[in-house]
């Protein structure tokens, strides 16, 4: 089977699980909750932005955690990965497809978290940014969690739902951490911390009327997830062309 072939199987498998609603629900909870915040909260605007980008980045590792979890649990309750480990062609094939899934269902959720926000946000009278950048902010925090997906990815399938969900958790725990002096200095070397550091980054840069890709810092942070993702991607790569299933549950 090739590519489009593992793509349209995957995405009826898909409509017949609760995985793509989630992609839908929380971001929806998360617009509700903070928007209700928002609306009797003496904060300025930008305070109130800020919040907001930090919160959703901070969370989105756990986010990726449970997503990939859920998709390796489909795939184990679906004959034992048996799908997988009868195609015909490179082993690595079929999990290509399923991160393309994955990445796109991301993609899709950052918009939503972001833009949604941000036209609700705009309609209350907040008006310094338009809605522009908030689709930016979803494409910057889409591309800054790519390493997680296929790291998270990995975890999932080699070791189980309980491995990546913990990861997840440690993950945004230690992005809350690095948001704070502690990371000033360590946080593009981690690919935990870069989602939120970037999302403050792109924010301050517009209110500055300065250029976020001109930051040393958006360089350093930006090399760092194309290293990660070409690192993960390689292992996911080897590792799944000789993989045999797991052989027990978590």
């Amino acid at each position: 089977m090739n590519v489009y072939t593992n793509l349209k199987s995957d995405c009826y498998k898909i409509l017949h699980t609760p995985i793509w609603l989630i992609h839908v629900i929380i971001p929806l909870i998360g617009i509700g909750l903070f928007i209700g915040y928002y609306s009797i909260s003496p904060w300025d605007e930008t305070a109130k932005l800020s919040a907001y980008l930090q919160a959703l980045a901070v969370v989105f590792p756990v986010l990726i955690g449970i997503i990939t979890a859920l998709f390796s649990e489909l795939e184990q309750g679906a004959g034992g990965f048996q799908t997988i480990l009868s195609c015909a062609t490179a082993k690595s094939l079929p999990h290509i497809s399923k991160l393309l899934i994955l990445i796109l269902l991301g993609l899709f959720s950052a918009f939503l978290a972001l833009v949604g926000f941000g036209t609700v946000f705009i309609k209350m009278g907040y008006i310094r940014q338009n809605i522009l950048f908030y689709g930016e902010t979803a494409v910057l925090l889409w591309l800054s969690v790519m390493p997680l997906y296929l790291l998270h990815y990995l975890v999932s399938f080699r070791f189980g739902k309980g491995f990546s969900i913990g990861l997840g958790i440690v993950g945004t725990l230690l992005g809350a951490l690095l948001l704070t002096g502690l990371g000033d200095v360590i946080w593009p070397y981690l690919p935990w911390g870069i989602s939120s550091r970037f999302a403050e980054m792109l924010l301050t840069a517009k209110l500055s009327n300065g250029a976020f890709l001109q930051a040393r810092d958006a360089i350093n942070g930006g090399s760092f997830i194309f290293i990660y993702t070409f690192l993960f991607t390689t292992i996911l790569v080897l590792s799944f062309n000789k993989w045999e299933g797991r052989k027990s549950d978590d």
